[in-house]
């Protein structure tokens, strides 16, 4: 494959990673100011679709070429670029993971928790304790993430 080549599917990588993250982070940020989340098209470029933020990811793909073009750092080769970028597509994916990874845990634990004790409506009650969950969860997956995070860049340190 031409250097060329890959370099454009480089770019064309990067740009779904970001709007994939947009996306959820759109989601996030929903929730947050409205305390509801509205389900909407999916693939589509109008608001709550994964391609709503393409004025953003088309500013961060568009930067990053300027900085590979004029500067010859390239963000898919070691360098700052590239350490900056990878800690993004390495940070955030971890966060939204987590979030949803940590949101199923407390719904099933509030759901066992509402059986064990034998509550007359527990869908009720996990209608109560969902902000709850949403935040804990939300809170959580950051800190876990940062650690993480702390914790690998440590280890690259340690390595050089």
């Amino acid at each position: 494959m031409s250097p060329e080549l890959q370099i454009l599917l480089n770019y064309v990588q990067l740009a779904i990673m970001l709007f994939f993250i947009t996306f959820f982070v759109g989601i996030f940020v929903q929730y947050f100011r409205t305390k509801s989340i509205q389900p909407r098209k999916m693939l589509s470029f109008k608001k709550g679709g994964l391609f709503e933020h393409y004025k953003v990811v088309a500013a961060i793909i568009f930067g990053l070429m300027i900085i590979h073009g004029v500067f010859d750092m390239s963000p898919f080769e070691p360098g700052i670029v590239a350490f900056i970028v990878d800690l993004v597509l390495t940070y955030v994916p971890l966060v939204i993971f987590l979030v949803f990874f940590f949101v199923f845990t407390l719904y099933l634990v509030f759901y066992l928790y509402a059986r064990l004790k034998r509550l007359e409506n527990p869908s009720d009650f996990l209608q109560q304790k969902s902000h709850l969950i949403i935040h804990v969860a939300f809170f959580a997956a950051v800190i876990l993430a940062t650690i993480a995070i702390i914790f690998l860049l440590l280890n690259e340190a340690m390595a050089l």
